[in-house]
């Protein structure tokens, strides 16, 4: 085991990128799992700020803004239209609300009966001018006889429902928790490329060397058992790299397996990881120039990120963009984690493309090996 010693002993020697990129790597999973990833039971309503502006002083106007109140803070503001138009664009209230002088007539007529100040970034606006508009459509309800009946208003705006969540296929998966193993997995497939790239890259550039090779000649070790220690090193050092990041999320979120699917995790991992082995072969193979490998190390593991989904979600990717990602493993990784499985059945097609991938470059590193050993 000579070669297979020696292999994992120059490997040893990039100790300083593998502990840099997985430094980084942990610190980000650190400070992106800050948040609370406890499972949702309840739903607060929350209040939002708003001004109002009653210029028509009428029974119905007083009704809505007793409405209004209950479900809101109403905070002080004046009838100036700059003014109102600098605090709902600085967010200091969520929406200012002015009702007009003839706002019953308009009400009975169904005309837009109320003047909102809002904006439109801020989804709380929209929650407000619902509130407005079940008011109004209440009071149209109870209009007879030339009058609103404000107390069946008031009673029905009063009336609240229960709430009782359905099972769904999903409802074991506390999504906050999924969430947090989706990114550290997706960010992993950027690291492990990297680093298998970068660091696998550089040992087979000193084996391959013209003078390692002229001594191999002459020594007794045969060629075959010298590839398959210098393969099974490579094996070694993937099989380490892609522990510390499983056993990584582990001691980082390890009391939320149970509330995820982390078998998914583990093995599109590990086929990934096999994959990615695959193209670092092809890469050996077409080149052993160490700066040709760190370009590509950086150029494969980033470019592959943006456009597979890693960095950007795939759902706000351009379908030409997502086009091109389908030529890359990393896109059938992320599209696994993505996913909400029963089985493994579910992804079967990803898993098959990642595998289909592997074999792919093996084949074609292979040709390449082959056209070398000719050459010599």
């Amino acid at each position: 085991m000579t070669v297979y010693k020696y292999f994992i002993k120059i490997a040893l020697k990039n100790k300083g990128a593998i502990l840099a990129y997985t430094a980084i790597f942990f610190v980000l999973s650190i400070l992106n799992g800050g948040g609370n990833t406890q499972k949702e039971t309840s739903f607060i309503e929350t209040k939002f700020n708003i001004g109002i502006i009653d210029n028509s002083s009428s029974e119905l106007s007083e009704s809505l803004v007793n409405y209004l109140e209950k479900e809101n803070n109403i905070a002080h503001t004046r009838s100036d239209e700059k003014y109102i138009r600098e605090q709902v664009f600085l967010q200091v209230l969520d929406a200012v609300i002015v009702i007009p002088e003839d706002f019953e007539k308009r009400v009975i007529n169904k005309e837009n009966a109320i003047e909102i100040f809002k904006d439109d970034r801020n989804i709380a606006s929209y929650q407000i001018e619902n509130q407005i508009n079940k008011f109004i459509s209440f009071a149209n309800a109870t209009y007879e006889n030339g009058q609103f009946d404000l107390s069946n208003v008031s009673a029905a705006l009063d009336e609240s429902i229960k709430v009782n969540l359905i099972k769904s296929d999903n409802n074991d998966i506390n999504q906050k928790a999924n969430t947090w193993f989706k990114f550290y997995f997706n960010f992993t497939s950027y690291i492990l490329l990297a680093l298998y790239i970068a660091v696998i890259g550089f040992v087979m550039t000193d084996f391959t060397s013209e003078e390692i090779e002229s001594r191999r000649k002459i020594s007794s070790i045969k060629f075959l058992k010298f590839n398959r220690e210098m393969y099974l090193g490579q094996l070694t050092i993937a099989c380490f790299i892609t522990l510390v990041f499983i056993l990584g999320s582990i001691v980082l979120k390890g009391k939320y397996i149970g509330e995820v699917n982390f078998l998914k995790y583990v093995v599109n991992t590990i086929v990934f990881s096999f994959s990615a082995l695959c193209l670092v072969f092809l890469i050996n193979n077409v080149t052993h120039n160490k700066f040709i490998i760190s370009g590509v190390s950086t150029v494969l593991s980033l470019g592959t990120s943006f456009i597979s989904g890693v960095m950007v979600p795939q759902e706000l990717l351009g379908e030409k963009v997502l086009t091109i990602a389908k030529f890359f493993p990393t896109y059938y990784f992320v599209k696994i984690n993505e996913t909400n499985i029963k089985s493994f059945l579910d992804v079967k097609y990803e898993i098959f493309m990642q595998l289909l991938f592997a074999m792919a470059f093996l084949l074609v590193g292979l040709y390449f090996s082959k056209i070398k050993q000719k050459a010599h």
